[in-house]
């Protein structure tokens, strides 16, 4: 839970997934429910509709954790609108450097 997408590592998580505890950016979520109701991955939304049961992934975090966590992030939530200020936001910081030529440097590339 390092608020990274579980696969786009450089995109921001947005919410977990209601199945597998996952957390996902908006590209890989599924509100089959609607907006209110917690999302699906897209493993777990397939799955769920039947269209592939192999689809989903273990289940890593028990259900009474998923919605505490549910719970929290909707208190702060709630919390934050009361008082005026922004939703809380996850700050996700990436060391790297790009190259006149269009390579990526990481800080362990650079000390060799």
């Amino acid at each position: 839970m390092d608020g990274r997408c579980d696969k786009h590592p450089f995109e921001p998580a947005d919410r977990t997934c209601r199945t597998c505890g996952g957390e996902f950016c908006t590209d890989c979520l599924v509100f089959s429910h609607g907006p209110r109701k917690p999302p699906y991955c897209v493993s777990c939304a397939l799955a769920a509709a039947g269209v592939r049961s192999s689809a989903s992934r273990p289940t890593a975090v028990s259900k009474r954790d998923l919605r505490k966590k549910l719970r929290a992030e909707r208190k702060a939530a709630k919390v934050a609108s009361k008082s005026g200020q922004a939703a809380p936001v996850r700050v996700v910081e990436y060391e790297f450097t790009i190259t006149d030529d269009g390579r990526i440097e990481r800080p362990a590339e650079r000390a060799s």
